[in-house]
């Protein structure tokens, strides 16, 4: 399961590096980028990548709507990989 949340976790940075310019995005959206189901196995997968990008300091919760956008830290980090 840690390596589904480690390739989860990519997809979400990914995604949210490329619409960077249209941050804060959905977790509807992220969701499909990351190609997850809306059942039980994948929402507890979503939500310990979600968490620990979090930890991290690469994204961000928006407090009023629920919405992820990427921090400079994690632009950074994808920057580098790439």
């Amino acid at each position: 399961m840690n390596d589904k949340i480690k390739e989860t976790e990519d997809n979400i940075l990914r995604y949210l590096y490329e619409n960077r310019v249209k941050s804060p995005q959905s977790l509807a959206k992220i969701r499909y980028a990351a190609n997850l189901e809306e059942d039980r196995v994948d929402k507890k997968i979503l939500k310990a990548s979600l968490e620990s990008l979090i930890s991290k300091s690469f994204i961000k919760k928006q407090e009023n709507r629920g919405n992820y956008k990427i921090e400079d830290k994690a632009i950074e980090y994808v920057e580098e990989i790439l």
